[in-house]
């Protein structure tokens, strides 16, 4: 391991951790998806096009490409995150990933199979740190305010939360439009990171892989999607398992472990043990 390498890959982590941050928000309000990934891309794509056929620079196109994510949050929350609860709703959300990936894959404008060329290289560790720094003081001051109790208390019991005159849809849309804009944010950044995108990048091993950063860590605060961002990305590394298949094959190992011994989390309390009576 060179120093090089190191930067490479804490430079990975850092952009894993803005896209984890994203359905970390979704996860709060007691949401699931398990096409985020589509998110990913829709940022990626519009900061590529953006900065390419537009000429726009990158601290703006930047922020541009989380309102591209944050646009299709809100879309995915109209079209699905409205009707539909738990595994329906991930059903449903790997499904219109998948359609947005056929789509891109048969648009020319967006590069097809091939993928989109000549992105200029803009993103640093330095313009990482400023983003990661933003985002985690935007997520402590969300889950300490009325917007993440409300968030919780929808998470909890949607019926009780409409009683006490919370509004439910209003809380599970906005979800999806705060983590649309950061998981296009890191979208963004990945792309001028890399240089070149396909559709490929964002199918459903990239949607695990981001799913399994807040369960990992813990999904009550937003410390344990920086935990488990870690553990996604680093921990593949130390093990040398580089291929896409052995990779889901380690992200299913870990889920089941973390299923059994840490259900909550990493950073999760632990459930209480009921003690036999008589």
């Amino acid at each position: 391991m060179t120093s090089a390498f190191l930067l490479d890959l804490l430079t990975d982590y850092t952009i894993f951790t803005v896209m984890a941050f994203g359905l970390h928000v979704v996860l709060m309000s007691g949401q699931v998806s398990l096409g985020h990934a589509a998110l990913f891309g829709a940022g990626a794509y519009a900061s590529a096009l953006l900065t390419v056929n537009a000429r726009l620079p990158f601290l703006v196109a930047l922020p541009l490409g989380g309102l591209a994510g944050a646009a299709l949050g809100g879309v995915i929350a109209y079209l699905v995150a409205r009707r539909l609860r738990g595994m329906y709703l991930a059903i449903a959300t790997f499904a219109l990933a998948e359609a947005l990936i056929t789509l891109a894959l048969n648009s020319e404008w967006l590069g097809g199979a091939i993928g989109f060329p000549r992105i200029p290289l803009r993103t640093n560790l330095t313009v990482l740190l400023v983003v990661n720094a933003v985002l985690m003081f935007a997520l402590w001051r969300i889950e300490r305010s009325r917007f993440g109790a409300s968030f919780r208390a929808v998470a909890d019991d949607e019926v009780a939360a409409g009683m006490v005159g919370i509004n439910v849809v209003f809380m599970r849309s906005l979800a999806w439009v705060i983590g649309g804009f950061m998981t296009g944010l890191g979208g963004a950044l990945h792309a001028h990171r890399v240089g070149v995108i396909s559709p490929t990048e964002f199918g459903f091993s990239t949607s695990v892989a981001i799913l399994l950063a807040p369960i990992i860590g813990g999904a009550r605060t937003f410390w344990g999607t920086i935990v488990g961002a870690a553990v996604i990305t680093f921990l593949p590394w130390l093990l040398t398992v580089t291929e896409v298949e052995s990779r889901l094959m380690l992200y299913g190992i870990m889920y089941v472990l973390i299923m059994i011994f840490r259900p909550n989390g990493l950073l999760g309390h632990r459930p209480a043990r009921r003690s036999a009576v008589g």
